[in-house]
């Protein structure tokens, strides 16, 4: 019987899209589902075991922490090395992706799968599989340009550095000599790390994204061309849209304003609210952000200055209450935690969304046609910024990740009232659905491992 093993760090941003493709074949009935993650993803496995079993296997504690030290250098700006060479040395402390890689070399030999799909900042299951000869698909959770450095024309904006597609004089010496520090940086920064996996016979000693990719049976994007600048792929990138799954009515109170009989279900009093307003602007800024006081306040500020003609939802976590500046009008409503973002992103009465530029969540977004407020802070998002700009589905922060009230404010007015943004929005959410999405991705999980 043919098996598939999915592998990938217990991150929302890595974990969600391989969630959504083995949700979907537990949802078809397929047998010899498997997932390996860090411990603390556990319940979210089994929360997507809808149809067949899907088996969890824990690879321990977590990999990818982002303390103090690594989120500094990751929310320095853009055009920055100091970001991408801190996540790159994360990924490949020796005692982390060795146990990793232990563990997965186990459970190979346990579950002998035809077929593994792993995500790409997950080294150890990685290695394991090109030790054993399995056939893997590479999942890439950011831009694919990020992973194909030396594909990339000498005018392409070089990854992390924020860079729009056309670039100007300036800017093309600029995005060089960026190239040039960055890939140098790397080197120094692994060069200890690759002496210890060369000891360990990994071969690719430095883990570099390309060699993954070109030992891989198929890499995945959860994207498309237009929304990602285009760029020489090679031929076994399968873009194929945001991995939304196929989506129940949202639930809703049996009155308006009054409670379901038996109590709510998750959601319903909020799809209530939702209901009952006109215009919402949704803001949400990822897993990871830690706002500091003046962004908390800037963000206050300027969400308290576009009302009460458009109603608030906003995201903040309990730890970052304690910045904001008092009370806030009524027309804001803060939650620590959304049942479901997309069945907010889906309403019909939400007219924008203010993210922080992750992928998943910019490309729901896109996904259901919602004007975007770009606020970036580290990484990839400040790339995913001008790429919402340059496809027009959205504004971006002038200056991140420094947060401007007057700024937000002026910017999230235009998107409420320029209809080209909802336009654009709606333009590439049907490019991206016809891309197949989870759908795709699934039959072509099944194509492979039948294949092998």
């Amino acid at each position: 019987m043919r098996s598939v093993l999915f592998a990938s760090p217990a991150h929302p941003g890595q974990l969600n899209p391989l969630l959504a493709i083995a949700g979907e074949l537990s949802r078809r009935g397929e047998p010899g589902l498997w997932f390996a993650a860090e411990e603390e993803a556990r319940d979210r496995v089994a929360a997507h075991a809808t149809g067949s079993p899907l088996r969890f296997r824990s690879t321990g504690d977590t990999v990818l922490r982002v303390d103090d030290e690594l989120y500094a250098a990751m929310t320095r700006g853009p055009m920055t090395t100091a970001g991408l060479v801190a996540l790159a040395r994360q990924i490949r402390i020796p005692e982390v992706a060795d146990r990793v890689r232990a563990r997965t070399l186990e459970q190979i030999d346990e579950i002998r799968p035809s077929l593994m799909v792993i995500d790409m900042l997950n080294l150890g299951a990685l290695d394991a599989a090109l030790a054993r000869g399995v056939p893997y698909v590479l999942s890439l959770a950011f831009p694919p340009s990020n992973v194909y450095l030396s594909r990339l024309p000498w005018d392409y904006p070089t990854p992390t550095s924020g860079l729009p597609r056309r670039l100007g004089p300036r800017q093309r010496w600029t995005n060089l000599t960026f190239r040039a520090r960055l890939r140098l940086s790397l080197l120094r920064a692994l060069a200890g790390q690759a002496r210890h996996r060369r000891a360990q016979r990994i071969d690719n000693a430095f883990g570099d994204p390309e060699k993954y990719s070109a030992a891989a049976t198929a890499v995945f994007g959860y994207t498309v061309f237009g929304l990602e600048y285009p760029f020489p792929a090679p031929e076994h990138l399968h873009l194929l849209g945001p991995m939304v799954p196929p989506r129940e009515p949202a639930p809703r109170q049996t009155a308006p304003g009054g409670p379901a009989a038996g109590g709510l279900a998750p959601g319903a009093e909020l799809i209530g609210w939702l209901d009952r307003q006109t215009s919402v602007v949704y803001a949400c800024l990822g897993t990871l952000a830690r706002l500091t006081g003046p962004q908390v306040r800037a963000f206050a500020e300027a969400l308290a200055a576009i009302g009460p003609e458009h109603q608030v939802l906003w995201k903040l976590p309990a730890a970052q209450r304690h910045l904001l500046p008092g009370p806030l009008p009524p027309h804001v409503r803060i939650e620590e935690w959304i049942p479901s973002q997309l069945d907010v992103l889906a309403h019909p009465n939400v007219r924008a969304f203010v993210c922080h530029g992750g992928a998943n969540g910019f490309h729901e977004g896109v996904h259901f046609g919602q004007p975007m407020l770009m606020t970036p802070f580290w990484l990839d998002c400040y790339d995913i910024a001008a790429r919402a700009v340059d496809a027009g589905v959205g504004l971006a922060l002038d200056r991140p990740p420094h947060v401007d009230a007057g700024e937000v404010a002026a910017k999230l007015r235009r998107l409420l009232t320029e209809e080209s943004f909802r336009e654009r929005s709606r333009h590439w959410g049907e490019q991206c659905r016809r891309a197949g999405g989870v759908g795709r991705a699934a039959d072509l999980v099944l194509k492979l491992a039948a294949s092998h």
